[in-house]
């Protein structure tokens, strides 16, 4: 993949914050899916209600990655100096 290529996932939020909406308390419930062999990811937002996403396994293990990785960009954009290398992870 060049450095041209458009990223994997192109879907990405705005980086204006003010074209995004904000929420101060989030409220989150993760079931079994009633119709489909996935996870039912659901999010409460004060003013749209619940949002329900389904999620196949594979989904949620590349969210869990994502996860993974935007915290170590957290802490080492906060705190650079506890930056993660190979032979710290064991």
């Amino acid at each position: 993949m060049s450095t041209a290529d458009p990223p994997a996932f192109p879907a990405s939020p705005p980086s204006d914050p003010a074209r995004l909406l904000h929420l101060d308390n989030l409220l989150w419930h993760v079931r079994p899916a009633t119709d489909a062999p996935m996870l039912e990811l659901c999010f409460f937002h004060s003013e749209l209600g619940w949002m329900s996403l389904h999620l196949s396994r594979g989904q949620v293990e590349d969210l869990h990655t994502a996860c993974e990785f935007a915290i170590q960009d957290m802490m080492i954009r906060h705190n650079p100096s506890i930056a993660i290398t190979g032979a710290d992870t064991k």
